[in-house]
């Protein structure tokens, strides 16, 4: 460490989202992540203070926006907020001049750490990377719920944000059920927490559902701030913000969310969840869900209910192979989890027909 010369965290908002690290935004569907995001990006190509008052450096914003629509509604929600739309830039794919014209364009997913790159190269002071959300840019053979397979993701964006200097964002849905510590809340494995210096979590307020609550969870790099309340008002919406503090931390706004109810259906909801999350990229040895069922404080006896609940299949893989679990094949069971979706919609429709096949097989071999 005597060969490290130390240096202050520079900050994109103060004491809120650092440059050069990855923080995370967590939140339900439709609670306006994509709103506040839209929000940030304007302040950044303007240069106007942030909702709190702290100052905004000028700069570029780079989109990656897998579920909303560039023409009909990044921009129109971009023009509402007033931002200098010649700042912000929406990567929606890469183009190779000499592939065939069928295959010139290309999804792009955070493994393509040398286009982003690319990118950020050709812009101006990119302050801010977003990633929205962050599931439908892991690529397809990455599993959300292995640290592992998540973190070689992440690791090398986080380098390139410490490269080039862009806070990056990445926007993760919630989970439905409920819960006992926010973090733990984002959707996949606990990797997504664990690599962001900063998590964010945005959820509607108990008392007045027209309300937003931005409410801090993790920070690693500076004291807990108060969190702050918007108002989503107008077509296409813009935001209000509230110029009062928000004095709760998103650990008491899920509490109070889940005051009331049972403490054991509670825990129950919440290992069907993960299990239904757990399961929807195919079969898994069983040992294997308990192992990491365990890892994530849901008890044995908890995720053989939760296996009970949403049917789950179980049995040998093969005549000699090991006990595998995997979801119902009925599509009309599966669609009764349509959070576990929505970070990947192509893996469901993918692996309903693995289920089918896979349980025919067994059901031919017994």
């Amino acid at each position: 460490m005597a060969d490290v010369t130390p240096r202050p965290v520079q900050w994109l908002w103060h004491d809120r989202v650092a440059t050069g690290r990855l923080s995370l935004l967590v939140g339900q569907p439709g609670v306006g992540k994509s709103y506040l995001t839209a929000d940030m990006a304007a302040r950044i190509s303007t240069g106007r203070p942030w909702p709190d008052g702290s100052p905004c450096e000028r700069g570029s914003v780079l989109l990656l926006s897998a579920e909303d629509d560039p023409a009909d509604t990044l921009r129109p929600r971009l023009d509402a907020h007033d931002a200098d739309v010649s700042r912000v830039v929406a990567m929606t794919g890469s183009y190779f001049d000499n592939a065939d014209p069928d295959d010139a364009d290309m999804t792009v997913t955070l493994a393509d750490v040398a286009m982003i790159e690319d990118a950020l190269r050709e812009l101006d002071n990119c302050r801010l990377i977003v990633v929205d959300p962050i599931g439908s840019y892991l690529g397809g053979r990455t599993d959300a719920h292995r640290d592992n397979e998540v973190r070689s993701v992440l690791a090398p964006i986080a380098k390139l944000a410490e490269k080039y200097g862009p806070a990056v964002l990445c926007v993760a849905h919630r989970r439905k059920s409920a819960g006992r510590a926010a973090d733990d809340m984002a959707l996949g494995s606990r990797a997504f927490t664990g690599i962001a210096r900063s998590v964010w979590h945005l959820s509607v307020d108990t008392d007045d559902d027209s309300r937003r609550l931005l409410l801090p969870g993790k920070n690693n790099l500076a004291p807990r701030q108060h969190g702050l309340a918007y108002r989503i008002t107008g077509n296409p919406g813009v935001l209000q913000w509230d110029p009062k503090p928000v004095t709760m931390s998103a650990d008491d706004a899920l509490a109070k969310e889940n005051d009331g109810q049972d403490a054991g259906q509670s825990a129950h909801d919440e290992a069907k969840a993960w299990l239904a999350d757990y399961l929807v990229t195919g079969p898994r040895p069983a040992k294997e869900i308990k192992q990491d069922a365990k890892r994530d404080g849901i008890a044995e006896r908890t995720v053989d209910r939760a296996a009970k609940s949403l049917n789950v299949d179980r049995g040998r893989d093969g005549l000699t192979g090991p006990w595998v679990w995997r979801l119902p094949e009925d599509p009309q069971v599966l669609a009764k989890e349509p959070s576990t979706r929505q970070e990947n919609p192509l893996a469901c429709t993918r692996n309903v027909g693995e289920y089918t096949e896979t349980a025919d097989r067994v059901r031919m071999q017994i």
